[in-house]
């Protein structure tokens, strides 16, 4: 009972304190378009991740520890896929993030309908409706466009939470068509631990504690074609499977 207590009340104030900073960035965002458009865009968006995301984790006392198994290049464009097992892997996928890899989220068309967060994430996102081909069709594009600008494209592959006892999910093949399409490299970032802090079937299950988040070497896909598509997706679940397995 004290344990449901405790982390009923952690949960209530981890979202108490996500909305809050989420306000006050919405408040900023307006600020910065009235002055600049979207021609800063991209330097909100790194302000975003390295200030306030820094701010919403550590209000919520989630505490993110950055595994660099490699170094990238600050020029390049990623396409980056990551294990989705909780509510809170957002904030910590953008805390734990290099700072060399500046990406945009493709995420869920419903997630715009949430107050302020939505509007964020509607002009800083990439937003689909997975049911709708067309809404497919142009999300797809618009990724291609980003990336032609300079973003990495940030996507968890298991298209929602993995609430199944296997360390991850089947993978959709958006993000690997986009990656050998684009012949970019595509990197695997595992986030371990965070499952323990947030069970995926309990949204009141929160409590404070520390996350690691893995960053691989990036898989090149020069040269691939999409014949190459389910030996890609494998790798990278091979990738994501090997940081999830519990050590001997």
């Amino acid at each position: 009972m004290l344990k449901k207590i405790y982390t009923t009340v952690c949960s209530i104030w981890a979202s108490f304190a996500f909305m809050f900073w989420v306000v006050v960035a919405y408040f900023a965002y307006l600020l910065v378009s009235l002055v600049f458009g979207s021609k800063k865009d991209k330097e909100f968006l790194a302000f975003l991740y390295g200030f306030v995301g820094k701010l919403i984790c550590g209000s919520m006392f989630l505490r993110v520890e950055r595994v660099m198994h490699t170094s990238y290049k600050r020029n390049e464009s990623y396409v980056v896929v990551s294990n989705h097992q909780t509510m809170i892997d957002i904030p910590a996928n953008v805390v734990g993030a290099p700072e060399d890899i500046l990406f945009k989220f493709l995420g869920k068309k419903e997630a715009a309908k949430l107050p302020f967060f939505g509007f964020l994430i509607n002009r800083l996102c990439i937003l689909v409706d997975r049911k709708s081909e067309e809404s497919r069709r142009v999300s797809y594009q618009r990724m291609k466009e980003e990336m032609a600008n300079g973003f990495s494209i940030f996507v968890y592959p298991e298209g929602t939470r993995n609430r199944t006892s296997e360390p991850v999910k089947a993978f959709y093949n958006g993000a690997f068509k986009l990656a050998i399409e684009m012949q970019k490299p595509l990197v695997v970032n595992t986030l371990t631990g965070i499952r323990e802090l947030n069970p995926p079937d309990n949204f009141f299950s929160y409590r404070p504690g520390k996350v690691y988040a893995h960053w691989e070497e990036p898989i090149s896909t020069i040269g691939m074609t999409l014949n190459d598509l389910d030996k890609l997706k494998a790798q990278a679940a091979d990738l994501m499977k090997k940081r999830l397995s519990p050590k001997d």
